[in-house]
């Protein structure tokens, strides 16, 4: 019995601790299928209440499983900032630093504190405050070493001379240009003559020579427009009498310096005024028998339009007017024939806005071949020319004999056979060995109608060497990047 009694209280706490555990760990869940559980009609059936034992052997229950929960006075308390212990990884996570704080500049004395909740205004540099325009205005003014850009006053006449063209695209109306204390023009320098839409002006550099220049002034005389040459001193040496046509047809004549060099702007500045000065000269006394201290005409273009700022402040002192282009047929790049160069140059006068200097070249059989159907097409275009002039007039032309030069060929060094050491008179030697300039003694006619129809219709009487490629050797090296690197 006493065997039997034991066995039976043994029983009694097994079945207590396990009614225990099951009332600690299931109330929660019982409350839960309490709610979800369906409503049942049939009589609850009672359950056996706990054996409570007051002895000495009451098992306490198991702990639950888990962290247990904080006090309330410990949650209340600020969190200690540390990593977060990562859930399921033995690798807990590097803390991320901390973002400095940016740092504000001070407020200005006086200055009203900003609103809470609003960020800070940014500071902005002096120079962020000048507009556009003015940025743009400065970089211009110490490009033509001009801090105040003088004021220039235009005068706008009428075209008088006579066309026997009904049908040409003529002259509409005659600038005379201002060019007191220094004028620049073209997109380089953001200058603008006062054109009106679908206004142009049509000038050519490097000549001339004795095919192509010819060429262009016939088809310059059909329609009856006038137009500015850009003379090379060296050229104009070597074909005096091609440039006694061009001035005796009413052309304006602008200067180009001496020898074309493309380095002139990086070389010192006595050796570049030298170069545009015996330009000038040279030109001026083919034309007109004598040179001054000045430019008859008082216009200029730098070679590959490099321009510099202290030969600028030189030619502001001389009243000389720079021309850079608005447009350009791009004539001077390898591939570009007639019928490319006329379709850039049309476009590029669009992308101009429809008015502007458009630059060409005299000396490349392309421009020459294209110029009537160029004139033809600007004018169905509804394109009209407008003829620029100084406003103080050249001296008269002189009638006296001009003997043709060209220069004895010497050889190149290696260090110079580059487009930067390009050198107008070698090239023009190179390419002539062996031939002789032109001589002639055939008086310069007077500016008039007569005269100019029939300079400018007589046939040539030269066998003098042809003009094809004497740029083009030089134009070669430029290649793919042509333009990327100035014009001629």
């Amino acid at each position: 019995m006493r065997h039997s009694s034991g066995r039976g209280r043994r029983r009694s706490l097994s079945l207590g601790i396990a009614v225990g555990a099951a009332v600690a760990t299931g109330v929660a869940g019982a409350g839960a299928l309490a709610q979800t559980a369906p409503l049942s009609l049939a009589p609850a059936q009672p359950q056996a209440a706990p054996v409570r034992q007051a002895t000495a052997e009451t098992p306490i229950p198991p702990k639950p499983i888990g962290t247990p929960a904080k006090p309330a006075a410990a949650q209340a308390a600020p969190p200690v900032q540390t990593a977060p212990a990562t859930t399921g990884s033995a690798t807990p996570q590097k803390p991320k630093p901390a973002k400095p704080a940016p740092v504000r500049q001070a407020a200005a004395p006086g200055a009203p504190a900003p609103a809470a909740g609003t960020k800070p205004a940014k500071t902005v540099s002096p120079a962020q405050k000048v507009p556009a325009s003015a940025r743009l205005a400065a970089a211009i003014a110490a490009k033509t070493a001009q801090p105040v850009p003088p004021v220039h006053e235009h005068v706008s006449k009428p075209y008088a001379e006579a066309c026997t063209n009904p049908d040409a695209l003529g002259v509409s109306r005659v600038l005379e240009v201002d060019t007191k204390d220094g004028l620049y023009l073209g997109q380089l320098y953001s200058g603008k003559l006062p054109l009106e839409p679908k206004e142009v002006v049509l000038t050519f550099d490097d000549g001339p020579v004795p095919r192509n220049t010819e060429r262009v002034l016939q088809a310059l005389q059909k329609e009856c427009v006038k137009a500015t040459y850009f003379i090379v001193g060296q050229m104009a040496k070597a074909y005096p009498e091609e440039l006694r046509r061009v001035a005796a047809a009413g052309h304006t004549i602008g200067y180009h310096t001496m020898t074309h060099p493309l380095d002139m702007v990086k070389r010192p500045l006595d050796w570049a005024k030298d170069n545009i000065t015996s330009g000038w000269r040279t030109v001026d006394t083919i034309l007109y028998g004598q040179a001054g201290d000045k430019p008859a005409t008082p216009f200029f273009r730098y070679p590959g339009l490099f321009n510099s700022r202290t030969i600028n402040e030189w030619l502001n002192g001389l009243n000389i007017g720079v021309f850079a282009a608005d447009a350009t047929g791009n004539d001077w790049v390898r591939g570009y024939d007639a019928p490319k160069v006329m379709e850039f140059a049309l476009k590029d006068l669009d992308r101009a806005g429809n008015s502007g200097i458009l630059l060409l070249h005299d000396t490349k059989d392309s421009t020459a071949t294209m110029m009537p159907q160029l004139l033809r097409e600007l004018k169905a275009r509804g394109y009209k020319v407008v003829h620029l002039v100084p406003k103080e007039k050249p001296p008269a032309l002189s009638g006296h004999s001009v003997a043709g030069v060209i220069p004895q060929p010497t050889a190149a060094p290696v260090a110079e056979r580059t487009v930067a050491g390009f050198d107008a008179g070698r090239q023009l030697a190179e390419n002539a060995q062996g031939r002789t300039g032109r001589t002639t003694s055939e008086p310069l006619p007077a500016y008039d109608s007569n005269a100019v129809k029939a300079v400018t219709s007589a046939a040539p009487t030269s066998s003098a060497p042809s003009d094809e490629g004497w740029f083009a050797s030089t134009a070669g090296a430029f290649r793919g990047f042509g333009s990327a690197i100035g014009l001629w």
